[in-house]
């Protein structure tokens, strides 16, 4: 194979994740081996971990789900997990009652946005615990034919005869004839915001089939948006009659007539309800926002053993120890045990009374045993006590952080025939109790002896970068989101958190890091605590300085690093970092992207800092900086948001080192440019990866651009449709190209980018980067905004089986 001189390489760390200058010149592979398949590597844990859902046949049998688009299934119990993607993120699951093989799950749709594009909501249906899924609702049989569905904005009913124009929010299965399918609607709305769409439904929905998915009707339209409950009739023998809860509402519903009876509610809000039914019959909790007035706190929870006719307040044993003029808040955390309904769970946050008039805000877990007329906690967390009760196993996250990380449960789901049984999933973990909450253990990651960990599968946070040591080939990086930085030394095997010796208010997001190309043990690294950029959701009208961040350095392999920070504002938020590896080794030359605040230089290792703007003009979003090997500097400026009007991405460049910036001519009528990618070998070949925008309800302008003259001249390579994050080469052939995109697939060009073939058996939504691994020809990381990384073939798996049966070709 073709080998890349020592400088190249060198200048390479500082344009691509995956090729850095590699002292280690042999190609003799790390520890991760050649592999046919896909599998997710990092430590596990990190993000938001949602609806842990446990089989009423089999207590080990557990799904969950992450709000960036990836579902997890364990069959034993937590230890280990595999990631699932059904398109969309994932809002419901529900075990079929009568059948341990079939399970449902159903994704979440939206309306189109600039950002995120379109979504269409699913029904799931498997039959072999959740290997194989086909879409049951809509028919998609019945569908037009269309392709790059999330590349327009379309309603249901448009695309899909029979469609209702909604959101699944909830799955129910009749336990006396599982052939009956509930499903609850809400109204479409863009995935972050309201849709404004004049012709949206304005209210939420119930959908029955009594066919086992075969055909389904409207029963009828509800009080309210959301559904967040429903409760067969057939529970307590009442056939043809159905309970609905929408988040401001209680319906009866007569099945054959649609008629709708509204039962009175002792508030006019609910956030999360819970039931099941057992030797004394059915009981319902709901979980409603407290409410003070003057000393009296009301609302929380209300139980009811009649079907809603009537509610009492159950709030004994929650409220002890509460500070004056404070109140306790609810996420969504209520598990109530179906067989046995007297034994719930709660998620809350309580306000706690200290000495010296002091507040301590306690993350807890509370239990009733007697159907709520009392609680008792069974587990207690604060950020400056810790485990209060003492009664948690944890793993990286609880070494690292304290338990405001992580906070209150998200989500509580109890074993349909164990009340002993509970898993909770919060900011960053998962988590399980099997004796009632005298002890929870974390199920997201697996401890080793020497204390380094490793993901058991329940990977569901962003990352951004692959990152080699030049020096040592089984050590590298992962930039994250929500965590920090994680490193390796054993090629990937397990994982180390890498943050100690950084600020703690930086330690949310490390965007990027750089190798010195010649001092082994140097490297530099930036973070902030604005996460998620350069997403739309992260442009508020706040600005960005309110967070914090900086520049690090470690002269031990990230094992500790120290601030390097002199002449950067405190409120940096930095993304992206840049060694001139031709300047001198004691003084290096560095570069530093500053989100809303330009670029800013080193000239002596990152010890002092200085402004170097000259040239731009109004958008600041620094996002990405690079050199080619001609010396010539490139800075990318994402598209963005500022008092609600789009700010155009743009892309500017020095030939001075940074003294002055030019304007470098973009493919008309882009104003999304995502990345930069400068061939190694051809300086005046680069590759843009672009956001689209819209109009008219088209995504146009986005894809990948391709230029052989510096930038004078563009053509359009990729499809513009596509939102492609970024583009990563193969250091010793040039012409394979890498795109990883925002849309269900990555993909590889063997001809400098003028054809593409998708990469088989990697289907995660919302893809970062793709870095190629430099110590294995032939293999490929993959970064996700949600699901760590990625590792397989870099030709793909061909003929891959992709979770899903029935998706209609063309759709993703």
């Amino acid at each position: 194979m073709k080998r890349i001189l020592l400088p190249l390489i060198a200048i390479l760390l500082v344009i691509n994740a995956g090729c850095n200058n590699n002292k280690n010149t042999s190609k003799e592979g790390h520890s991760l081996p050649e592999s046919t398949v896909w599998k997710v590597i990092g430590p596990g844990g990190g993000g938001g971990v949602f609806l842990p859902t446990i089989s009423p046949f089999d207590e080990n049998f557990v799904f969950t789900h992450c709000d960036m688009t990836g579902a997890y299934v364990s069959y034993d119990g937590g230890k280990n997990w595999r990631m699932f993607n059904l398109w969309t993120v994932p809002v419901d699951f529900a075990f079929d009652p009568n059948n341990s093989n079939t399970v449902y799950a159903a994704n979440r749709g939206y309306r189109h946005s600039e950002d995120r594009g379109s979504g269409l909501s699913l029904l799931y249906r498997s039959e072999d615990r959740g290997k194989h899924w086909r879409i049951i609702y809509p028919d998609v049989s019945k569908a037009k034919k269309a392709e790059r569905l999330q590349n327009y904005d379309f309603l249901p009913s448009e695309l899909i005869e029979g469609a209702l124009d909604g959101s699944i929010d909830k799955i129910g299965i009749d336990p006396a004839n599982s052939r009956r399918i509930y499903l609850g609607l809400s109204p479409l709305v863009s995935y972050i915001g309201s849709s404004g769409k004049k012709d949206d439904s304005n209210t939420a929905m119930l959908v029955l089939s009594t066919d086992y998915g075969e055909n389904w009707d409207l029963v009828a339209k509800l009080p309210g948006k959301n559904v967040i409950a429903i409760f067969p009739g057939s529970l307590d023998g009442r056939s043809g009659e159905v309970t609905v809860f929408t988040e401001s509402a209680c319906v009866r519903i007569n099945e054959s007539t649609g008629e709708i009876t509204e039962l009175p509610l002792p508030v006019n809000q609910m956030i999360t309800v819970e039931g099941g039914t057992g030797e004394h019959g059915t009981m319902i909790y709901f979980l409603s926002p407290f409410r003070r007035s003057k000393d009296i706190i009301t609302g929380g929870v209300y139980f009811s053993k009649d079907w809603g006719e009537n509610w009492i307040e159950i709030n004994e044993g929650l409220l002890k120890g509460i500070a004056k003029d404070k109140m306790p808040a609810f996420r969504r955390g209520l598990a109530v045990c179906e067989s046995k309904p007297e034994v719930a769970y709660i998620s809350i946050t309580n306000p706690i009374s200290q000495e010296n008039s002091a507040i301590e805000e306690q993350y807890c877990i509370y239990k009733t045993e007697s159907a709520g007329k009392s609680w008792e906690p069974v587990y207690l967390a604060s950020t400056p006590r810790g485990y209060i009760i003492d009664n948690f196993k944890g793993s990286w996250m609880e070494r690292s952080f304290d338990p405001g990380w992580g906070g209150s449960p998200i989500d509580l789901g109890v074993a349909p025939t164990n009340p002993d049984i509970c898993f909770a999933g919060d900011n960053g973990r998962g988590y399980k109790t099997t004796d009632g909450g005298k002890s929870w253990e974390q199920v997201y990651s697996q401890n080793l002896p020497d204390g380094s960990v490793a993901s058991g599968g329940l990977d569901v946070t962003t990352c951004y970068g692959v990152h080699f040591d030049p020096f040592d080939k089984d050590h590298f990086f992962i930039t994250y989101t929500d965590m920090g930085l994680f490193h390796t030394f054993n090629g990937g095997k397990s994982w180390f958190h890498a943050i100690n010796g950084t600020p703690r208010p930086w330690q949310n997001t490390c965007y990027w890091i750089g190798f010195d190309p010649e001092v082994k043990g140097k490297v530099w690294s930036v973070w902030a605590n604005a996460h998620d950029l350069p997403r739309d959701k992260m442009f508020g009208g706040n600005g960005f300085d309110r967070f914090l961040g900086g520049v690090a350095v470690s002269d031990d392999d990230g094992r500790t690093w120290r601030k390097s920070n002199t002449g950067l504002p405190e409120n940096s938020v930095c993304t992206n970092i840049l060694i001139d590896p031709d300047s001198p080794a004691d003084s290096r030359t560095l570069y530093v992207s500053v989100f809303d605040k330009g670029v800013y230089k080193s000239v002596d290792g990152g010890r002092n800092w200085k402004e170097v703007n000259n040239g731009f003009g109004d958008n600041l979003f620094a996002w990405q900086i690079h050199r080619n090997s001609d010396g010539r500097l490139f800075v990318l400026f994402s598209r963005g948001k500022r008092e609600g009007n789009t700010v155009d991405g743009v892309v500017y460049y020095s030939d001075d080192n940074a003294d002055s910036w030019e304007y470098l001519s973009l493919p008309e009528g882009v104003n999304g440019a995502h990345d930069l990618l400068i061939d190694p070998e051809n300086t005046e070949r680069m590759y843009l990866s672009c956001w689209p925008r819209t109009v008219e309800g088209n995504d146009i302008c986005g894809g990948v651009y391709k230029t052989e003259d510096s930038g004078a001249t563009w053509k359009q390579v990729f499809d513009e449709r596509i939102r492609v994050n970024s583009a990563g080469l193969d250091t010793d052939q040039p012409n394979i190209i890498f795109i990883n995109t925002f849309q269900n697939a990555a993909y590889r060009s063997e001809n400098f980018g003028e054809s593409w073939k998708r990469i088989e058996g990697y289907r995660f939504k919302w893809g970062q980067r793709a870095v190629p691994d430099i110590h294995n020809p032939g293999m490929l990381y993959l970064t996700t905004y949600g699901g760590s990384v990625f590792y397989g073939p870099a030709a793909g798996v061909p003929n891959a089986f992709e979770d899903i049966e029935n998706m209609p070709e063309g759709w993703w």
